[in-house]
């Protein structure tokens, strides 16, 4: 890889988030007041401004909202992931989260994919020796179409 890497940084709000992602779990804050789910960490309820927060495992499951394919490398340190997926995944706790998209290596698997593919949430190695979430489609069903999400 050349030129710097992008490493996010842990701070005393992220921390629980970075270290349960070290452990293989990917954590979510909620309101004790309002009950509103959110990512990433922020130090007051976004919705209610409440101060009082915990962290809870999510699912690791969500559904894909859009995605775009990234032809171009807009830092030095991405340079030799062209091209790669970048999608909005609606976690089923609520947030909407932007993360990679893996796992759809050929035309016609992208091809496949609507707003509406199931998918899974993982954690994938990262510059620092972190763990990053990235979403994978959750698999073909039996006639090789993507999984779609339950209907509302």
């Amino acid at each position: 890889m050349t030129g710097p890497r992008i490493v996010p940084e842990s701070t005393e709000l992220t921390a629980a988030f970075w270290s349960a992602a070290a452990e293989g779990r990917i954590l979510l804050q909620r309101c004790a007041g309002c009950e509103l789910v959110w990512h990433p960490p922020a130090p007051v309820c976004p919705g209610c401004r409440g101060d009082v927060l915990e962290w809870f495992a999510s699912s690791g499951r969500g559904t894909l909202y859009s995605y775009t394919r990234v032809e171009h490398a807009a830092h030095a340190a991405v340079a030799d992931a062209v091209p790669y997926l970048v999608a909005l995944v609606d976690l089923d706790e609520g947030p909407r989260v932007v993360t990679s998209l893996v796992g759809v290596d050929d035309a016609s698997a992208v091809s496949a994919l609507t707003a509406r593919t199931r998918v899974t949430i993982e954690l994938g190695p990262a510059a620092a020796g972190l763990q990053l979430p990235i979403a994978r489609p959750s698999g073909p069903d039996a006639d090789g179409s993507i999984d779609p999400a339950p209907p509302a």
